[in-house]
This record gives C-alpha cells, sequence and structure tokens, in this order.
C-alpha cells in the first residue's frame, strides 16, 4: 500500500511541480491527506472533524458561550448552532440558560459526553502519532511553532 502511495505521490509532484513551490499548496495537500485519515479515525466514534473541534473547546471550557465558541473556532455563528445541535442530540453537551442572560446558554459535557471526549482525544493522538511518526519530538514542536507563525502572520497581513 505504501509504494502505491509513493508512486501517487511522485505522480503528483511531476504534475503539480509548479504549484509545490508554494509553501500553501504543500501545507493544503497535507492538510487534506491529515483531514481524510481524521475523518476515517472519528467516524467509528460517531464524530466529524467538524464536530471534534467544538467538542474539544466545550471539554476545555466548561459553560462557554455559543457566541464564544465561535469566536475560538473562526466559525460563523449559524454553524456553531448546527454543530451544537448535532453535539447535543448525541447526548454529548447541554446547554444550560446562563442567569440574567436568556439569550445566552452556557454549554456543558455530559458524563457520556465526557467519556465521548477521552476516547476521540485518544483517537487522534493515535492518528497524530501514527501520521507524524517520521518526526521526532522536537521537529514536531518546531512544526507546530513555524505553523503558529505562520498563521499569526497571515492573520496580521489581513488587517
Amino acid at each position: 500500500m505504501s509504494d502505491r502511495r509513493d508512486d501517487n505521490v511522485s505522480r503528483d509532484t511531476a504534475a503539480d511541480r509548479f504549484l509545490q513551490q508554494f509553501t500553501g499548496y504543500r501545507i493544503k495537500r497535507a492538510l487534506l491527506v491529515i483531514h481524510e485519515d481524521m475523518t476515517e479515525q472519528l467516524g467509528p466514534l460517531g464524530l466529524r472533524v467538524g464536530t471534534f473541534s467544538p467538542l474539544a473547546v466545550i471539554a476545555a471550557n466548561p459553560g462557554i458561550s455559543q457566541t464564544r465558541l465561535s469566536d475560538v473556532l473562526h466559525i460563523k455563528r449559524s454553524g456553531v448552532v448546527a454543530v451544537v445541535d448535532e453535539l447535543e442530540q448525541m447526548g454529548a453537551i447541554e446547554r444550560k440558560p446562563v442567569k440574567g442572560d436568556r439569550r445566552t446558554n452556557a454549554l456543558f459535557m455530559t458524563t457520556a459526553g465526557r467519556k465521548l471526549w477521552k476516547q476521540a482525544e485518544a483517537t487522534i493522538q493515535a492518528h497524530e502519532d501514527r501520521l507524524f511518526a517520521d518526526l521526532n519530538d522536537e521537529e514536531n514542536e518546531r512544526l507546530r511553532d513555524l505553523i503558529t507563525r505562520v498563521t499569526q502572520s497571515a492573520v496580521q497581513a489581513k488587517e
């Protein structure tokens, strides 16, 4: 299987050699592979990439509002409502009204949601360990730092 993948990468690299000069293109290609594998790994848990991230943020921030969740994930509020509805229907989270503000709901993990998060976290950690196995710990940390810097730089350039 890896030989076929190597052949595909070689063919793609020859065909897209003009695009290979662009770092953004290479990041996009890597993201596509990572996203596809992540989708496959989360499926058996009943999650999607689009529900994994909100679940993680809610797990780390009990009582977060939908508006804040939208801000953290850079998702339109209408998109957050749909994802929160999905997670709530799964029994992973619950909305609780915020005292003094009837328009705002606080989001909390349920017992089932905490269990699901632990499974999802372990699954995605194994996914990353497998996909980044060619990098040692120092290289992996360096990659994270570089991606953070690129993201910050891109955001600043847009301002």
